[in-house]
């Protein structure tokens, strides 16, 4: 097998001798892969496999690739294929060739999974009817369909080939006297026969036996000719090179099978011979020198498949989520899922998370335009909230539809809920030791079991229209995620469920405290009440006091649905701080003013308090009275608690 790598210069040579390469600026090979000219030779734009010249090809992410874009797993690449990846004398150590074929096969059923559930063009694979009872759609299988298929069978039915192996065998060393007596003539001793030579009881050949031969024998042959690493077993001895590859020529395999399919009736093994048949019938064309057949699956935009995995780990899956991402202006949101709302939510109210996937290495820089883009994601979420067919007469903007149990805007202090914006990148951990390769996700120690690597916070490139206001609309925050590659891969392509939905929920939850971590860094938060909160006039002197101060509190306060009584005040650390060394801060001293004018009493807050350990605790008015840890001044109030 063969492994190239996206967007590397090859040499031209090279490349027409592993795909097909035709010498033709931004033109398809033989094998289908797209590829264009570059300074050094050509480049391949796609990431995938093919079957050509008699060998598997694997053309891997440029994700794999080391920041200089000359090694990957620690090994220099060679522009001519000369190096464990190609057709050098190098040999792969058999620690590289797993995880290689581990890693080929993880990503040929990532692609093969997109092309199947995504309506999204981008997928190029050679369309033939046959083989619907294997695969159940109309293309050949290839390889590697019948390597999958094939593994997966052997893990799934072991106690299959345990059975019938002890069922062969039994009885071998028991003698048969009846064919003794008939076949060999005894020694007279006295009046008694004595035998010589014993005939054994041999239980006749069975022939489902010879189904698991050739199964067997067919991924011994697999591991021999392309380098992969298949199951064998303790049990069969498999057929020598030469004899199965005679039955590959001519469909003689083929003929083998159907001699013997009259005897299967065991659902198990109807399914073993459906993979045989298929697999003898990929020997045939490989065999067939004669018919050129092409075998890839090719994603030429692999950056909408690492979209599409990311988006199944961690958004909502809804056709009506969907809807929302196709947003009115063209632009299409990669991922978006409703979560807890960031301050101070009871769980009854939730805000749209709203994320990026972004398809290059960890060391690039997230640009502009990017941040651009995901604030305008944001906006257009905001707006479809409040268009009229979800809020319209909701004074509370809780809204409707797919946009249920989302709450936006605060109707007393018309401050708005912050909006957490985050991107994705992909990175495979930097190559240290062929010791790496026997994790299952090429991490170094401990960091398997946390995939996610915090990037930048992007504080300097928040939005915002206005200084200090955190809770205005136009105020938006974005945090950067690098996230293991190999990792999400292995989860997408899962058999099981449970792995995908654990993954969402540890990554929502650390999504989620990340944030709330970020604004307790660059945000001071006081719970501010005014004076006999408990009196039945309460909500009417507070829409008043709203109301009189509207321009110096629009933005930085906001009123949690489970605290009634209790305005949220959000203030920027920096401007505190400058007015606490001396120089005043003119928003902060207004503020301050007010709270002494109105004879308020306020606390400090975190952002984490409301949620303990991860756990929902619903804090009412009485709770925050109950739980503050000092009584306060009125003049110094804010001054004291920053």
């Amino acid at each position: 097998m063969i492994f190239l790598f996206e967007e590397f210069a090859y040499s031209t040579d090279y490349l027409k001798e592993v795909i097909g390469y035709r010498g033709n600026s931004d033109f398809q090979s033989e094998s289908g892969f797209n590829t264009k000219v570059a300074d050094t030779g050509a480049k391949i734009n796609g990431v995938g496999y093919c079957f050509f010249n008699g060998n598997p090809v694997f053309v891997l992410p440029k994700v794999f690739l080391d920041s200089n874009n000359t090694k990957a797993f620690g090994v220099p690449i060679a522009a001519n294929g000369e190096d464990i990846f190609g057709k050098g004398e190098s040999p792969i150590k058999n620690v590289q060739r797993r995880f290689l074929s581990s890693l080929s096969t993880w990503l040929y059923s990532a692609i093969d999974k997109y092309r199947t559930d995504s309506d999204m063009t981008g997928v190029r694979s050679p369309d033939h009817m046959e083989h619907s009872k294997f695969r159940g759609d109309a293309r050949y299988a290839t390889l590697l369909d019948i390597m999958s298929s094939m593994e997966l069978f052997y893990k799934k039915n072991q106690n299959l080939f345990v059975f019938v192996a002890k069922n062969k065998h039994s009885g071998n060393n028991r003698i048969n006297w009846q064919r003794t007596i008939a076949k060999k003539t005894p020694f007279i001793q006295g009046d008694s026969p004595i035998y010589m030579e014993l005939v054994n009881k041999k239980k006749v050949f069975d022939l489902d036996d010879r189904l698991l031969v050739l199964y067997f024998s067919a991924m011994k042959f697999i591991q021999d000719e392309f380098g992969f690493e298949m199951p064998q077993s303790e049990f069969y001895v498999p057929l020598k090179g030469r004899e199965f590859a005679r039955l590959l020529e001519c469909e003689r395999g083929l003929r083998e099978l159907r001699r013997i399919k009259y005897k299967y009736f065991e659902d198990r093994l109807l399914k073993l011979y459906n993979i045989m048949e298929a697999f003898f019938r990929w020997g045939a064309r490989y065999t067939n020198k004669n018919v050129k057949a092409k075998e890839y699956l090719i994603a030429n935009s692999f950056n909408n498949v690492f979209e599409a995995m990311i988006d199944s780990l961690i958004s909502d899956q809804d056709k009506e989520v969907a809807k929302l991402k196709k947003n009115e202006d063209g632009k299409i949101i990669d991922h978006l899922y409703k979560e807890k709302s960031l301050i101070f939510a009871d769980g009854s109210e939730s805000i749209w998370h709203i994320g990026d996937s972004k398809y290059y290495k960890e060391e690039n820089e997230v640009l502009g335009q990017s941040v651009a883009k995901q604030y305008t994601y944001a906006k257009n979420i905001v707006q479809d909230f409040f268009s009229p067919d979800f809020v319209d007469g909701n004074d509370e903007c809780y809204s409707s539809g797919v946009h249920q149990g989302v709450r936006y805007r605060d109707s007393v202090t018309e401050g708005y809920s912050v909006t957490p914006n985050f991107f994705i990148r992909g990175f495979v951990p930097e190559y240290e030791s062929d010791g790496q390769y026997d994790d299952p996700y090429f991490s170094k120690k401990g960091e398997s079991k946390d995939p996610i690597k915090p990037g930048d916070d992007m504080w300097g490139k928040r939005n915002r229209h206005f200084r200090n206001r955190l809770f205005d609309r136009d105020t938006l925050l974005l945090k950067v995620y690098n996230i293991n590659f190999l990792y999400v891969l292995k989860t997408y392509t899962s058999k099981h469920s449970s792995l995908r939905d654990d993954f969402k929920k540890k990554t929502r939850k650390r999504f989620r405290d990340d944030f709330l971590e970020l604004l307790g860094d660059n945000y001071y938060f006081w719970a501010v009440y005014l004076p006999d909160w408990q009196k039945p006039d309460y909500a009417e002197r507070l829409q008043n006091f709203v109301d009189r101060h509207f321009h110096a509190l629009v933005g930085r306060v906001f009123q949690p649905a489970g605290t009634p009584h209790c305005l949220i005040l959000a203030l920027e650390q920096s401007a505190v701080n400058v007015s606490l060394k001396g120089a005043l801060d003119k928003d902060y001293e207004k503020i301050r003013q007010i709270v002494q004018d109105e004879k308020c009493e306020i606390f400090q807050v975190w952002p984490h308090e409301i949620w303990d350990n991860g756990n929902s605790q619903k804090w009412d008015d009485e709770s925050l009275q109950k739980n503050k840890v000092t009584e306060l001044g009125v003049v110094d109030a804010l001054v004291k608690f920053s």
